[in-house]
């Protein structure tokens, strides 16, 4: 399976979690110009939204972690190692 490949069946489920929590503009567009560039195949956009998208989450999970609504902070967890493994298997 290719990284595209994967990140194409794991992108739902990061695009639930972070919409779950956040209607921040920055990172709607980020996850609506990563679909973009997922669907073009442009992987330099992939890379350049899936670093922006790590940057987010470092930004805010002590946020998320804190929050006593989030119900779904193991997704989190997921989603943010996930954006950190695409991270590494983009850059190559």
């Amino acid at each position: 399976m290719t990284a595209l490949q994967e990140l194409t069946i794991e992108y739902d489920g990061m695009l639930g979690t972070i919409k779950q929590y956040s209607c921040d503009p920055y990172v709607m567009s980020y996850l609506n110009k990563l679909k973009n560039a997922m669907v073009n195949e442009d992987y330099s956009m992939i890379q350049i939204m899936i670093q922006k998208l790590n940057e987010w989450y470092e930004e805010n999970i002590n946020a998320i972690e804190e929050n006593r609504w989030v119900i779904n902070l193991d997704s989190h967890h997921k989603t943010q190692r996930l954006i950190k493994e695409f991270m590494f298997k983009f850059s190559n």
